[in-house]
C-alpha cells in the first residue's frame, strides 16, 4: 500500500499541475465570458485543485505508513486464506494482493512479449474486448505461478487458467445475458466437467462458493473489510476482500484469483 499510495500522490500531482496550467491557458485564449464558457473553465480548475489536494492526502498517507520486509519463503499462494487486491497506479493494468500490512505479495500484471498489450492503456480493453487479453499471476520477483486469458465474444466472457507451461488448469464461463445484472458462471476442469457454479447474491456482488459437501470454498461481502481500521488502509474508502476456504488446492484459489479479478471494477 506504500508503494500504491506514493504513485497514486504522484498522479494526483501531475494531473493536478496539468489541469491548473491548463485552465491557465484556458482562459488567456478561449475564454470569453463566465456566462459563455466560464462553467469549463471553473470545473477544470476546480478537478485541477482536487487532483492536487489527492496528491497532498496520499503523500502524507505513505509517508506515515511503516515498511514490512516479506520474506518469499515464509508464503506461498498454499498458504494464502484472503484476497486483498489493489490497483497499482500506472499506464498498464497490473493489481497487487496486499497482506493486512499493506505489503504486497504477488502481482497481476499484462503477459510481457505482445504487441496487443501496449493497447492496453485504455481501459476498455482490459476485460477482453475487441481482443483476447494474457495476464500473468507471479510473485512480486517476476516468478510466473499461472497465466490467464479473458475473451469477450459479444456473447460470453471466456477465462482459461494455465499453469506456466502452458497446461490448462480451467475455464470460466459467463454468459452476458445471463449477468447483466449481477455476476454469474460456471467454473469448468480442463475435461469440461463443472468444478464450482458461482453466482453473485445481489447487485453488490455479495457472493458465497461451496464444494460438493456444502463447504464454504470462497466467500466474497461487499462492504465488509476487517482490516479497515488499520494503518495500511485508512486512507481508502474502497476495498474487495475475499477469503479461501481453508481446504481448497492452490489451482482453485488461482481459479478465483482469476475471477474475481475479472469481476473487479479496476
Amino acid at each position: 500500500m506504500k508503494e500504491i499510495y506514493r504513485k497514486t500522490s504522484i498522479a494526483g500531482f501531475i494531473g493536478g499541475t496539468g489541469l491548473i496550467l491548463f485552465s491557465i491557458l484556458y482562459y488567456f485564449i478561449w475564454y470569453e465570458g463566465f456566462s459563455v464558457n466560464g462553467d469549463v473553465l471553473f470545473e477544470i480548475g476546480i478537478v485541477g485543485v482536487f487532483s492536487l489536494g489527492a496528491g497532498v492526502y496520499f503523500k502524507k498517507a505513505y509517508e506515515k505508513l511503516l515498511y514490512h520486509p516479506v520474506v518469499e519463503s515464509e508464503w506461498d499462494m498454499e498458504n494464502i486464506g484472503e484476497l486483498n487486491l489493489k490497483r497499482v497506479p500506472s499506464l498498464l493494468p497490473k493489481f497487487v494482493h496486499v497482506d493486512h500490512n499493506g505489503q504486497p505479495l504477488f502481482q497481476i500484471q499484462p503477459t510481457k512479449g505482445q504487441f496487443r498489450r501496449n493497447l492496453l492503456f485504455f481501459q476498455l480493453f482490459e476485460k477482453g474486448m475487441m481482443f483476447p487479453v494474457d495476464y500473468d499471476v507471479s510473485t512480486m520477483d517476476g516468478n510466473v505461478l499461472a497465466t490467464f486469458r479473458i475473451k469477450n465474444n459479444v456473447k460470453e466472457y471466456a477465462l482459461t487458467l494455465k499453469k506456466p507451461d502452458g497446461t490448462v488448469i480451467g475455464r470460466y464461463i459467463q454468459q452476458l445475458s445471463k449477468s447483466a445484472v449481477k455476476n454469474r458462471g460456471t467454473l469448468y476442469h480442463s475435461d469440461d466437467s463443472v468444478w464450482r457454479q458461482l453466482e453473485a447474491k445481489n447487485m453488490a456482488g455479495d457472493i458465497d462458493v461451496t464444494d460438493e459437501e456444502g463447504n464454504r470454498t470462497a466467500s466474497y461481502r461487499y462492504g465488509l473489510f476487517p482490516y479497515a481500521t488499520l494503518p495500511a488502509f485508512q486512507s481508502t474508502a474502497h476495498h474487495e476482500h475475499i477469503r479461501f476456504g481453508a481446504q481448497i488446492s492452490t489451482e482453485e484459489k488461482l481459479a478465483y484469483v482469476m475471477i474475481f479479478f475479472f469481476w473487479l471494477d479496476g
